[in-house]
Formats: structure tokens, C-alpha cells, sequence
């Protein structure tokens, strides 16, 4: 499947698949990231904002704030190692939110799980999935 860039901020169909994302995958705001991090420090709260900053995570904009898909999130808080790696590989101008639909929809190359699930359990796969979905992304 190609994907194409399309402006999508008004479509209600767009708006329910962000809906079911949300009931799907807990988002987190830079509050809950912080909270999450067990090597916090009291001086660093807005810690999400500078790992996406550096292409650690990402985040959406959902309901009027960043928000942080917490399957990027290994147990101590920190991000998963493959994110950043399988971000890289993606396309540079998808979208927020076609990164998020893209990372929870299965993929037969990989056994019919979705990206957020390998990132999760380190299958990494997921790298080249995501290289292949570059090659093939529209401008």
C-alpha cells in the first residue's frame, strides 16, 4: 500500500481513527513522561518534549495537547532503543498522526503484528518495515 500526503485536519473520518487510537494506546502528555521516568530529575519535567526534540519519540496533537503514544516507553520510562531508529527510517514528512496509524497497523511482513507491538518486544524488523514504507511514501 503507497501512502500519499493529504491534509487531513478536518476529515471525520480521519477524526475517529485518532479517536480509536486514543481508546487503543495510552497517550501520555509531558507530565505523565516525566512521571513514568524513573531517572527524572525535579529540573528536567518537559523530558518528552526533548526526546522528540532529538528524534527519540514523537507525539500527536490530540485534544489541544503534545500527546506521547506510551508504546515508545520501556518499563523504566525511557524510550524504547528502536524508536529512534525506526523513526529514522520513516518518511521525514509523514505526518504526526500517519506515524501513529502507520506504527498501530499490522503488517503481514511482520507476522501481522504492528509496528508498536516488535518496537515493544525488540523484533527488529520493524526497521526495515518502516525503510520500505520510506522508499514507497509519496511527496
Amino acid at each position: 500500500m503507497y501512502l500519499a500526503r493529504i491534509d487531513t485536519n478536518n476529515c471525520a473520518v480521519n477524526d475517529l481513527r485518532k479517536d480509536e487510537f486514543a481508546r487503543n494506546y495510552t497517550l501520555l502528555d509531558d507530565s505523565a513522561v516525566y512521571a513514568r521516568w524513573k531517572k527524572g530529575s525535579w529540573q528536567i519535567t518537559r523530558i518528552g518534549d526533548i526526546w522528540k526534540r532529538s528524534g527519540k519519540v514523537f507525539s500527536v496533537p490530540y485534544e489541544g495537547t503534545d500527546s506521547y503514544p506510551s508504546f515508545q516507553f520501556a518499563e523504566d520510562g525511557t524510550p524504547h532503543p528502536l524508536m529512534e531508529k525506526v523513526l529514522k527510517a520513516l518518511p521525514d514528512d509523514m505526518t504526526p498522526w500517519q506515524r501513529a496509524l502507520w506504527m498501530a497497523t499490522p503488517k503481514a511482513e511482520l507476522a501481522g503484528r504492528s509496528p508498536a507491538n516488535c518496537i515493544q518486544t525488540g523484533d527488529d524488523r520493524v526497521v526495515d518495515i518502516a525503510a520500505q514504507t520510506r522508499a514507497h511514501f509519496f511527496h
